[in-house]
């Protein structure tokens, strides 16, 4: 692998998308309006152009490079950020996606103690990855090599809750013994899906009517929002539900110096338990930093960590998996670690609040409805009437 072996970023890739488009439309105005229309649009689909948002790995200094800036015919002319990560930081590399869609997860020691991770995607280069990863020395099917380590050893470095919550953990605080749980933003059990899907049905099927009966795209765009919101709605009213029990309607996990008191909506079985410190076999924490977009890993005040997963390993089985919106994470996983019990925590690629997600698809379908529309509107009656 050489050192010009380059990731093009998924930000890139859209931008130059729309950069085509905003091209195209330039010269359309050019022979149909206005020249001065023509050449604002030429000048902002050239910047937009010289956007490079990109991914390399120098084998000469041993670390990661990613580079944002404005380029034209491979020169610099503005750098908007750069960010450095020595591979001698790095504590894990994780690679998702297929060969379309492809996301590469860095987990790092900024500033050679505290935890971040670094996420990039990209679309159709999975050999360029392959490339990168195989320069790294990251095997896909068995993890980093540690080819690329100080000493030719893997680096293990154990994560402490000081380091995941540093803002909480600093001050001074009481040890809590009782967190309750919210049952509303518990998992959704999976043979009761299918009647949050029927409710979505039934709306995408009275939006269709709406849109075919009158032709109102307003109307129809509002139900259209009512039935991505219908999804999330119709779980939470079947989670509070479903982990709501009649029998022991307690909703607060206990700790206590020697036992544990797990109420009955973590079991499958609907019964509580009062757990000896002893009957413990493991309480695994998964944690995730939260970023909306690039600008978040820029920042570090809008980046933190939450827990995604904690489950409760004991003697009488595992319990739901809770996260940081079912039960306040940091003051429970301090009272556990006061207390001595079996608690280890891990890093995990799960997203922390996965409906952002989909606020990000539904902006990029209202862009590309936006587009739909002025091409519709003003482009394609003024080709017609050419």
């Amino acid at each position: 692998m050489t050192s010009t072996t380059e990731l093009k970023s998924v930000s890139e890739t859209v931008t130059s998308g729309i950069a085509m488009l905003l091209l195209l439309s330039s010269v359309l105005h050019f022979f149909t309006s206005s020249f001065i229309e023509a050449l604002v649009y030429l000048i902002i689909a050239l910047v937009l152009f010289s956007y490079c948002h990109r991914l390399t790995f120098d084998p000469f200094k041993k670390q990661v490079v990613i580079t944002k800036q404005l380029s034209v015919l491979s020169r610099n002319i503005w750098t908007i950020h750069q960010s450095l990560i020595p591979l001698k930081t790095v504590t894990d590399m994780s690679v998702e996606g297929n060969k379309q869609l492809s996301y590469l997860g860095i987990s790092y020691l900024a500033n050679g103690k505290r935890p971040a991770i670094y996420s990039f995607s990209c679309l159709r280069q999975t050999s360029q990855l392959d490339e990168i990863l195989s320069g790294v020395g990251f095997d896909q099917n068995k993890g980093q090599t540690g080819a690329s380590y100080t000493d030719g050893a893997a680096r293990e470095t154990p994560v402490t809750l000081a380091e995941l919550f540093p803002s909480f953990m600093r001050n001074n605080r009481a040890i809590e013994a009782c967190f309750p749980v919210l049952r509303c933003a518990l998992p959704t059990p999976q043979e009761k899906r299918h009647i949050a899907w029927m409710v979505v049905g039934g709306f995408g099927f009275m939006t269709g009517a709406v849109l075919y009966s009158s032709q109102n795209y307003v109307a129809g765009l509002v139900l259209l929002v009512l039935t991505y919101l219908s999804y999330w709605l119709t779980c939470v009213l079947i989670s509070n539900k479903h982990y709501f029990v009649y029998h022991s309607p307690c909703n607060e996990i206990k700790v206590e110096k020697d036992s544990l008191l797990l109420p009955a909506l973590l079991f499958k079985d609907k019964q509580p338990r009062k757990v000896n410190k002893g009957e413990v076999k493991s309480i695994k924490a998964h944690w995730n930093t939260f970023t909306v977009s690039d600008l978040d890993r820029l920042a570090a005040s809008t980046r933190r960590n939450h827990i995604v997963e904690l489950v409760f390993d004991t003697e009488y089985g595992t319990t739901v998996s809770l996260s940081g919106m079912n039960v306040e994470a940091e003051p429970l996983l301090l009272a556990l670690t006061h207390w001595q019990y079996p608690l280890s925590v891990a890093h995990t690629n799960k997203a922390v609040f996965p409906i952002v997600k989909h606020f990000q698809y539904g902006m990029l379908v209202l862009i590309l409805g936006i587009i739909f529309w002025a091409m519709t509107t003003y482009v394609l009656p003024i080709i017609l009437n050419k």
